[in-house]
């Protein structure tokens, strides 16, 4: 009887130390937007995201506006970011990124420009172009 319980232990013991699958994540439903959106635009909104949190604000910012600048190796991108608290300014950024066939986007050098900066004089504030190559 000892046997049976200790051969019963061990049995258990190694099912509940041995890896099973994990369910798959849920679908967080933004599948075809995933499908149809090429992973240098997506470096692009990531890279201007990463600078708006880190804008203190009331409210809290989200995403608003992008727009394709340029979609050549020399990629630019204007995005915006809209905050829900009255009277805080829009977040203009534009991106630059160079991405190729065979790029990484975890090691991609981004430039990232506030466009509407308060600090620059009024009238100066840059647009959104492609980089020289």
């Amino acid at each position: 009887m000892k046997h049976l319980i200790a051969g019963i232990g061990i049995s258990l013991l190694v099912w509940s130390s041995t890896p099973r699958a994990q369910a798959p994540a849920p679908d967080s439903g933004l599948g075809d937007l995933a499908a149809m959106t090429f992973s240098c635009p997506k470096a692009a909104l990531n890279a201007a995201a990463r600078e708006a949190v880190k804008v203190r604000t009331q409210g809290t910012y989200q995403f608003a506006y992008f727009r394709i600048v340029s979609d050549s190796h020399h990629a630019a991108y204007e995005v915006h970011f809209k905050s829900n608290y009255q009277g805080e300014k829009d977040l203009k950024y534009c991106v630059a990124l160079y991405c190729q066939q065979g790029w990484d986007p975890a090691t991609a050098k981004t430039a990232v420009t506030l466009m509407n900066d308060p600090r620059q004089p009024p009238g100066t504030h840059a647009a959104c172009h492609a980089p020289a190559p």
